[in-house]
């Protein structure tokens, strides 16, 4: 097999070369919640289409009961026979509806219900069932449920009745120990939206088939969808309003009218389906129907068709008259970049081509097409009412359809990359139901969420609670138990990521957007006052991120610009040099340029340092890759081979050379799970982390979990395995080098392990299951080893590895809690720079924090801020924690930004670093 990538193989080549000569060749702190520090208990005795179409709303039961005059207090009261749950109906003080079901022993916590789109009325429920709110109360827990003044989108009206529900609960049960918001669609936003809002009074949310996202993106989605079937349908058609809507049903039957012609017609299924992908409509959208097969193009575009009017063509007006205009846009939006991306641009090429149209010319008359601006004003209204930003406080559990249309399941994905972006995805769990329909959920699917998220914050930890198989055990008992309506499986799910994900145009403006080498996104802006430095950003494409709005407060140019898929390092450094020259050609020459990535933009930020071009002034590489590649992957390699050897040898997970990526990562997460279950397979699931270091760092305060808390330390290298593994990056990466790089052969394991620093952590594992460590070594001994193809190796040396010479300052940042690559790395990097004499030139600096990159916006700015001073005047400032919080929490004050509380702490690495390998290795390997 060729070692030399495929693709641009002569282009890379040469870029061997660029190696130098060498000898060998704020927002305010959080309180973590932890079990015993919450509140004190007190005991006690659709989505927008579905305005038009009252078939599709969510259903929402009433409970017993009129509802007296605005403001009063309980109007009234019915209960069952002894033992029975109480139900009080009453009115809020700003028009709004409230119920309450008291159990009649209460757990301490209290469920407030919010509906879905539509909202208003006099008769709130308490739940999405009478079934479930029974089981519920049966269980001990009071609900509430309310209502908003005025119907439609009443998310403002909603918002606002939380506190106020609140008050009549504790006026008639006490304070509550937890208070969880939950509903289904519109509820499902509200609930989030609640939490983020409401913090001091909600503690948790449950959004159900919610569109978590918010109103902003899913009707810039909405407005893409219609724009596309317009201007290529009936681009002179005056009914069909895309926004400013002044007669909803009009407007509605006219797109209806055009979509059923165009249905008739090869052309018109073709543009039907390119506007509904556009949209990001799902190919199995009808729950009466089978899901179709991955190649039957007429079935998946009728499913398309089905959901267009509902999933696409959603009600603007009663919002635009709520918002006081309109608050969508697609001024930039590249149409055919968002095709390209998408999953059924296969579908929609393959209709194309049968209907003898051209695609690259309807994608053309999309980009010249007059696009449409918004409205400031109304973005804010929608932003506040409700676009959450993902800045949570306490834990959340989502659940969808992956066939939903109302909204696409894109949501869940946009509101993850959000808590991410935020720090707080240790907070959040999604769940999902691999099938089409909106909010269709059977009691015993939702029962478990309840117990779920009660647990979570019960005891501060997720473990396997949220995960599909937990649910799926835990759904059968209680509908085998208790009688609840089962429903159907749930399923893990990746959605894909949002074409749309914006909350509102960005406070600096983008000045230029385009494409770099190899065909990568790239954004740009340079401030009315720019100081006259820029910072490149690889992976942050459309500098939208707190960070990124930071830095143009401050007076600094940017540019980031996309990533390669299958890790092709050599074309992500050729980009950042192309960044640098778009930027001077477009907005002017710099005075000091700072590269700034992370993951694989860290790594890309490494290579570049190491590489040190003229144009470099100083870089700071976040959480990507200190050990290099080699390294990186050899320990992640040691992981997997002794895992797959220690708990499954018969294991179709391949760990290298990996032919079938998805059959890979299903094998690898099947191996993790198969290692969760046992007492024993946990054990050698401990064996495996200590191999690459997989740190144990409770996600809520960021502090290492002590030593003597085993199984909460397990439980923390189980999450983490099948990113250390990384079976879904080292398939592309693969690919793109052209073979096997990494290797185990002649690898001692025992030393390993012993250079881990968890020796004694493993030994009591093993000890507690009952195991022998010195047979499990002796295994690993005598398995069949790994070897890699040498000529990849070279490859992956001169391009991912490193010389340590710096010639501009570096400063890196680091979470003590990530499991893809530890803290471990630092020390193999800075033992290279080290060894190269550049050791002054580089500090290093630590976050406590779980998870990869998760780092605050103060963060990162006080990290610039340093590297910046370390440029302006050759003298490193003070890295130490306490002055960078101190930096952290005046930038934040400063800056009329949210940039969140900064949390540096000392880096103290779990062990030596693992299987170095940099310049000193450099073609040593030998195929054995």
């Amino acid at each position: 097999m060729s070692t030399i990538p495929p693709e641009n193989s002569s282009d890379r080549s040469h870029d061997h070369s660029r190696r130098r000569s060498h000898a060998r060749t704020s927002r305010p702190t959080r309180t973590a919640q932890v079990p015993g520090h919450r509140r004190g208990r007190v005991l006690a005795g659709a989505t927008l289409a579905t305005a038009l179409t009252a078939s599709l709303l969510v259903p929402a039961p009433a409970l017993a009961g009129p509802v007296g005059a605005v403001g009063s207090g309980p109007t009234s009261s019915t209960a069952g026979g002894p033992g029975a749950s109480e139900t009080v109906r009453g009115d809020l003080p700003n028009g709004g509806h409230y119920v309450l079901v008291t159990p009649e022993r209460w757990n301490g916590t209290v469920l407030i219900w919010n509906p879905g789109y539509g909202g208003g009325g006099s008769d709130p429920s308490a739940g999405p069932s009478e079934g479930l709110v029974d089981w519920l109360a049966d269980r001990g827990y009071a609900l509430a449920g309310t209502s908003a003044a005025e119907g439609g989108w009443a998310v403002e009206g909603l918002l606002e009745n939380q506190p106020l529900v609140m008050d009549a609960v504790r006026d008639r049960l006490g304070e509550p120990e937890d208070v969880i918001a939950w509903g289904s669609s519109m509820g499902g936003l509200t609930s989030v939206a609640a939490l983020e809002q409401h913090a001091g009074i909600i503690d948790a949310a449950l959004p159900l088939c919610g569109s978590v996202a918010g109103a902003i993106p899913m009707l810039n989605g909405s407005l893409d969808g219609t724009f596309a079937l317009r201007t290529l349908l009936a681009p002179g058609d005056e009914r069909l309003q895309l926004v400013n809507v002044s007669d909803e049903a009009e407007r509605q039957a006219a797109f209806r009218e055009v979509l059923d012609a165009a249905q008739a017609t090869p052309e018109g299924r073709a543009r039907i389906a390119l506007a509904a992908s556009l949209a990001q409509i799902p190919p199995w959208t009808q729950a009466e129907d089978e899901k179709p097969s991955a190649r039957d193009w007429a079935a998946q575009q009728d499913q398309l068709y089905q959901a267009f009017m509902f999933g696409v063509v959603s009600p603007r007006q009663p919002l635009e008259d709520r918002a006081g205009g309109n608050f969508s846009w697609n001024t930039g939006v590249d149409y055919t970049k968002a095709l390209q991306g998408s999953e059924q641009q296969q579908l929609v090429r393959n209709l194309y081509r049968q209907a003898g149209l051209s695609l690259d010319q309807d994608l053309e008359t999309l980009a010249g097409a007059e696009r449409i601006s918004a409205d400031p004003e109304a973005v804010a209204y929608m932003q506040r009412n409700a676009t959450p930003a993902g800045e949570i406080d306490g834990p959340v559990l989502t659940l969808h359809e992956t066939g939903d249309t109302a909204p696409t399941v894109t949501q869940a994905r946009t509101y993850a990359d959000r808590v991410r972006e935020n720090g707080d995805q240790s907070m959040l769990r999604q769940a999902f139901v691999d099938r089409p329909g909106h909010c269709a959920y059977a009691d015993a699917e939702i029962a478990v969420l309840v117990e779920t998220l009660q647990q979570r914050l019960d005891t501060g930890r997720w473990g396997a609670t949220a995960k599909p198989s937990h649910l799926n055990r835990a759904a059968d008992r209680i509908a085998r138990r208790d009688g609840l309506d089962r429903g159907g499986s749930f399923a893990a799910a990746r959605p894909d990521p949002q074409n749309r994900p914006e909350r509102g145009p960005a406070p600096a403006a983008v000045s230029h957007q385009g494409m770099l080498g190899g065909e990568r996104a790239y954004a740009l802006h340079q401030p009315a006052e720019w100081n006259g430095d820029l910072v490149v950003m690889p992976g942050r494409d459309d500098l939208t991120g707190v960070t990124a709005q930071w830095l143009a407060e401050q007076g600094y140019g940017t540019i980031g610009y996309e990533l390669s898929d299958g890790w092709d390092l050599v074309l992500d450094e050729a980009n950042a040099e192309a960044a640098v020259e778009t930027f001077e050609q477009l907005a002017g020459d710099a005075d000091d340029v700072v590269v700034a990535g992370r993951s694989q933009g860290g790594l890309t930020t490494r290579i570049v340092a190491d590489a040190a071009p003229e144009w470099l002034a100083g870089s700071l590489p976040m959480c990507g890759g200190g050990a290099g590649a080699i390294s990186t992957w050899n320990y992640k390699l040691d992981t997997a081979f002794a895992l797959r050897e220690l708990v499954d040898p018969d294991s179709a997970m391949q760990i290298q050379g990996i032919e079938d990526r998805a059959a890979e990562l299903q094998a690898m997460n099947d191996l993790v799970a198969l290692a969760d279950s046992t007492e024993q397979g946990r054990a050698r699931a401990v064996l495996a982390a200590a191999l690459s270091k997989i740190p144990a760092v409770d996600p809520e305060t960021g502090q290492e979990i002590r030593r003597g808390q085993l199984d909460a330390r397990i439980d923390r290298y189980i999450e983490h395995l099948p990113f250390a593994m990384g079976s879904h990056v080292r398939a592309g990466y693969e690919q793109t080098v052209g073979g096997t790089f990494s290797w185990n052969t002649g690898v001692d394991y025992r030393r390993e392990l012993q250079r881990s620093g968890r020796w004694a952590e493993v030994k009591q594992a093993y000890r507690e299951a009952g195991l022998s460590l010195t047979e499990d070594l002796r295994t690993l001994d005598e398995a069949e080893r790994f070897s890699a193809d040498p000529e990849a190796v070279r490859f992956v040396e001169q391009t991912a590895t490193f010389t340590g010479e710096l010639e501009a300052p570096v400063l890196s940042l680091h979470t003590t809690g990530d499991g893809a690559g530890t803290i471990a790395d630092d020390d193999a990097y800075r033992s290279t720079v080290t060894a190269a004499g550049s050791a002054r030139q580089l500090r290093q600096t630590f976050v406590a924090s779980e998870g990869h990159c998760t780092f605050t916006p103060a963060e990162e700015a006080a990290a610039l801020t340093a590297l910046f001073d370390r440029i302006e005047t050759g003298r490193w400032p003070s890295t130490a924690p306490r002055q960078l919080d101190r930096a952290a929490a005046q930038l934040d004050a400063d800056s009329e930004l949210d940039l969140g509380a900064a949390r540096f702490t000392s880096g103290e690495a779990p062990g030596q670093p693992a299987r170095m390998w940099d310049v000193r290795n450099w073609g040593d390997y030998r195929a054995k």
